[in-house]
């Protein structure tokens, strides 16, 4: 018979419960004044796993060159065993140089490629390299105001005229907006179509959203630093 292997390559959350190994957490926070990050990986399947793990910039179709990105992993590749973990280190090499009045942002990425199978050498296969994204935040220490207090102080502005809203983050912190209620004395309406990831120190104007009245309330809900929702108000 015949043999036939296909590859494919599939982005999923870390949380996903059926890949062979998974991240704890769904974010990295790296301190600036921090030797080293560590990140638990675990294999919940009965046979061992080989782990490729690498960070970029955002563009998840390349790996940048070591030259940009200011952290080194090790180790970069490893077998993690069956029902076992496997410690990664995020190591900073101090270049390129990184902001100190803000954070910056990369992604932790993770390669699951199971081993292969003899029992099953003879039959047709799909194989599946599963790979698991989340977020790297570099945060500088010495930055003017607690992430806590960052996440409580975004705001927004309404164009009566496009019935737009932008969200404003007036913090050094990068915030993670999943919900977006407004309200006035007689109306309320949502916006939870897409995540919004406000960038320190910008603005965002709510995608393909129009609000037909002019609000005096907002109820916002964020990814806090543990991964967890919290929903602050802003009048």
């Amino acid at each position: 018979m015949r043999k036939f292997s296909f590859i494919i390559s599939i982005l999923l959350l870390s949380q996903y419960t059926n890949a062979g190994v998974s991240i704890d957490g769904t974010r990295i926070i790296f301190p600036s004044n921090a030797k080293s990050v560590s990140v638990q990986l675990r294999n919940g399947f009965a046979t061992p796993a080989l782990v490729q793990t690498w960070i970029d910039q955002g563009d998840m179709s390349s790996i940048p060159a070591a030259d940009q990105i200011p952290f080194v992993l090790t180790p970069p590749l490893s077998r993690v065993e069956a029902k076992k973990g496997q410690i990664i280190r995020i190591i900073p090499t101090g270049s390129p140089a990184l902001p100190q009045d803000r954070e910056s942002l990369y992604w932790f990425n993770m390669l699951d490629i199971p081993p292969e199978d003899s029992a099953n050498k003879d039959k047709n296969i799909l194989t599946f390299n599963v790979r698991s994204r989340i977020k790297l935040f570099y945060r500088p220490t010495g930055l003017k105001m607690s992430s806590d207090k960052a996440f409580a102080s975004v705001g927004y502005s309404y164009n009566n005229g496009t019935q737009a809203v932008t969200l404003n983050n007036p913090t050094p912190y990068f915030v993670t907006v999943t919900k977006v209620d407004f309200k006035n004395q007689s109306q309320t309406a949502s916006y939870n179509a897409d995540v919004v990831m406000l960038a320190p120190f910008s603005q965002q104007i709510l995608n393909k959203f129009q609000l037909k009245f002019k609000p005096d309330q907002m109820n916002y809900t964020i990814i806090n630093d543990l991964g967890g929702n919290q929903t602050f108000e802003m009048k």
